[in-house]
C-alpha cells in the first residue's frame, strides 16, 4: 500500500497515512467488530475526496476493490466506520462551518463538525439543530447523516433526516454533486446527463416507477426501518430528491462533504416528569395517553435495569422520586410553552394509571437533576470489569409502539434464558429499544451465546413485524439477521439502488448487506470491548 499513498499524498492537500498505530486507531468504531482499514485519509477539501473516490473507482474499473469507508469519530455501533481499504477521516480539517443564514434558519457544514460545536455556534442566535445525542460532544454531523440520528425527543422533533435540505456528494466516481428536491424540468434536465449522476436519476427514477407496489410497502411499515427511504423520493407533486436516499445510507451510496440543515428556535420551557410504576400499571396504555399531549419525549427504563444499576453503584438514583425498587421508571418531557397545562392532564392521567410516586421538575436545576436519573443507565453502558463489559448490541430495535413492552418482557426472557445481564430500555416516541448484555468477550462461549441471542431477537422482531435496525440501518453487525424482517421484494429494490450508485461496490462494502454470512460476522467480533476514550463522552449510549 506504500505506493498508494504515495501517489495520494502527492495528489490531495490532506495527508494519507498507513502507519501501523494509525490504522489500530481506526480499526474499531462503537460497536463490538473490529476491521483494520488499509489506509486512513485526512481530507482537507472536497476535492481531496473527490481525488480518493476517483482513484478507487479507476482501480475497480481494472478488478482491484479498495473500499472507501467514510468516518467521523467513530460512535456508530453498527460497525459502519469500519472497513478495509481507505477510511477517510473529516473531523481532523473538514469540520467547519461554511455559512449560516439567520432569516432561513439554516446553516451549512462539514461533515466533520461536532453536534456540540453546532449547537453552541448558533445557541448565541436563539437556534439548535433538535437531535439530542448520548455523544453530543463528539458525534459527528456526517455520522449523524450516516446514521439517521433519532435523539430521544424523536416523538417530537424526528430523526435527522428531517432536519437536511441539501448535501453535498462525492459519488463513487469521483463526481461531486449537490441534492435537493428537484422539480419536474430539473429532474428531466438531470435524467438527461450522461454521468453517473444522470444514471442514479434515471435508475432511481425508474425503480419508483416500475415498482410502486413494493415503494408503498416501504411506507407501509409500521415501524422506523434503517432501509433506504425510497418511498420519500418523490413528492406528491412529482418533485424529486435524493436526499431521503442518502440520509441513513451509512455512506454506502455517497460520501457527504457538505450538508445544509434546518433548525429551530431554541425551546425555553423544559419540563420533565418522572414516574415510578408499578407492576399494576400498563405502561403502554399510560405512554399512549401521554403522546396525545405531543410531549418532546417518552421513555421507560425497566426494573432489572434499575436494579443492575443499583447493583454497579450501590446507590439509587431515583430516591427522591420512590422508595425501593419500581417495575420501571417513565420519563415525560415537554419543551413548549404550554407545558403548565399539559401538567394538569398529566396528573389526572398518572391518578386515574394508578401511578403514586412522581416528581415534576421545572426549574433548570430540577430539570438536571432529574436528567441525571434519566442518565443513570450510563452506569451500564460504561461499565467495565475483569474484562466483562457492557455492549451495544442492538441499540435501534425498532417495534410498534403498542407492542413495546410485550417485546421488552420477551426481549428480558432471551436474556435471562441466556444468563445476561443487561441494561434495557425504550423510547415510546420511536418505537426504539435499546440493549446492553455484560459480556466478556474474550470468552469463546460468550461470543457464541451473543449469536444465538440475536438469532432469538430476530425472531421477536420478525414476529411483531419490528426490525432489528430502526433509523440507523444495519450497519456490518446486524446485516445477518436483519435481512429476516424484510421481505424479498423490498431487500432486491434496496440492491438495485445500491447498484445504480455504486457498480463496482467500493463504497463501504460489507455495510447493510444481506449476503455477509455468520462466519464473516464472528470473524471481525472482537475479543474484547471498551469505549476507550469514548468513555468520557458517553452521557448514556
Amino acid at each position: 500500500m506504500s505506493k498508494i499513498t504515495d501517489y495520494l499524498n502527492e495528489h490531495i492537500t490532506g495527508d494519507v497515512v498507513a502507519t501501523d498505530n494509525v490504522r489500530k486507531q481506526f480499526a474499531t468504531d462503537g460497536s463490538i467488530l473490529s476491521l483494520t482499514p488499509n489506509l486512513v485519509a485526512y481530507p482537507r477539501i472536497a476535492d481531496d475526496v473527490r481525488k480518493v473516490a476517483r482513484f478507487a473507482w479507476r482501480l475497480a474499473e481494472r478488478g482491484q476493490v479498495l473500499p472507501i469507508t467514510p468516518r467521523g469519530n467513530g460512535t456508530d455501533v453498527t460497525g459502519a466506520a469500519i472497513g478495509r481499504g481507505v477510511a477517510i477521516s473529516f473531523p481532523a480539517h473538514m469540520s467547519q462551518i461554511m455559512e449560516f443564514d439567520l432569516k432561513y434558519r439554516m446553516i451549512r457544514v462539514q461533515p466533520g463538525l461536532e453536534l456540540d460545536a453546532l449547537n453552541q455556534a448558533v445557541a448565541t442566535q436563539g437556534l439548535t439543530l433538535p437531535i439530542s445525542s448520548g455523544y453530543s460532544r463528539v458525534s459527528t454531523i456526517g455520522g449523524m447523516i450516516a446514521t439517521n440520528a433519532p435523539g430521544r425527543q424523536f416523538a417530537k422533533y424526528g430523526s435527522m433526516r428531517d432536519w437536511v435540505d441539501k448535501l453535498e456528494v462525492v459519488l463513487a466516481n469521483g463526481e461531486i454533486i449537490q441534492t435537493g428536491r428537484l422539480t419536474r424540468r430539473e429532474l428531466s434536465e438531470k435524467k438527461g446527463l450522461q454521468t453517473l449522476e444522470g444514471d442514479i436519476y434515471r435508475s432511481v427514477d425508474s425503480l419508483i416507477e416500475d415498482n410502486p407496489e413494493v415503494v408503498q410497502e416501504i411506507a407501509d411499515r409500521r415501524v422506523l426501518d434503517g432501509g433506504y427511504a425510497l418511498d420519500q423520493v418523490r413528492g406528491k407533486d412529482g418533485s424529486f430528491d435524493l436526499t431521503p436516499l442518502l440520509v441513513g445510507s451509512q455512506g454506502t451510496l455517497g460520501i457527504v462533504t457538505q450538508a445544509i440543515l434546518r433548525l429551530i428556535d431554541t425551546p425555553m420551557d423544559d419540563t420533565l416528569v418522572v414516574a415510578a410504576l408499578g407492576d399494576d400499571v400498563n405502561a403502554t396504555d399510560l405512554a399512549n395517553l401521554i403522546l396525545e399531549l405531543e410531549p418532546a419525549m417518552v421513555e421507560v427504563i425497566d426494573g432489572d435495569t434499575l436494579s443492575l444499576v443499583h447493583e454497579i453503584t450501590g446507590y439509587q438514583p431515583w430516591s427522591s422520586i420512590t422508595k425501593g425498587l419500581p417495575a420501571s421508571l417513565m420519563f415525560i418531557e415537554f419543551d413548549d410553552k404550554h407545558s403548565s397545562r399539559k401538567l394538569r392532564k398529566i396528573a389526572k392521567i398518572m391518578e386515574q394509571a394508578g401511578v403514586v410516586d412522581a416528581n415534576i421538575a421545572i426549574e433548570p436545576d430540577d430539570v438536571d437533576k432529574m436528567m441525571a436519573v434519566y442518565n443513570c443507565v450510563s452506569a451500564i453502558t460504561n461499565y467495565s470489569d475483569g474484562g466483562t463489559t457492557a455492549i451495544p448490541l442492538v441499540t435501534e430495535l425498532s417495534i410498534p409502539v403498542n407492542d413495546l413492552a410485550d417485546v421488552m418482557r420477551e426481549v428480558r426472557g432471551a436474556l435471562d434464558s441466556n444468563h445476561l445481564q443487561a441494561g434495557m430500555w425504550c423510547n415510546f416516541g420511536s418505537g426504539l429499544i435499546s440493549v446492553y448484555p455484560l459480556v466478556n468477550l474474550a470468552n469463546l462461549g460468550q461470543r457464541q451465546v451473543i449469536v444465538r441471542l440475536m438469532d432469538k431477537l430476530s425472531k421477536i422482531a420478525g414476529s411483531y413485524e419490528g426490525s432489528l435496525a430502526g433509523c440507523a440501518g444495519t450497519g456490518r453487525l446486524l446485516s445477518l439477521w436483519a435481512k429476516d424482517q424484510e421481505s424479498k421484494a423490498v431487500a432486491d429494490l434496496h440492491h438495485q439502488v445500491k447498484k445504480a450508485f455504486d457498480p463496482y461496490g467500493v463504497l463501504n462494502p460489507g455495510v447493510r448487506d444481506d449476503g455477509i454470512t455468520r462466519k464473516e460476522v464472528l470473524s471481525v467480533l472482537r475479543k474484547s470491548y471498551s469505549l476507550g476514550r469514548l468513555t468520557q463522552y458517553n452521557l448514556r449510549g
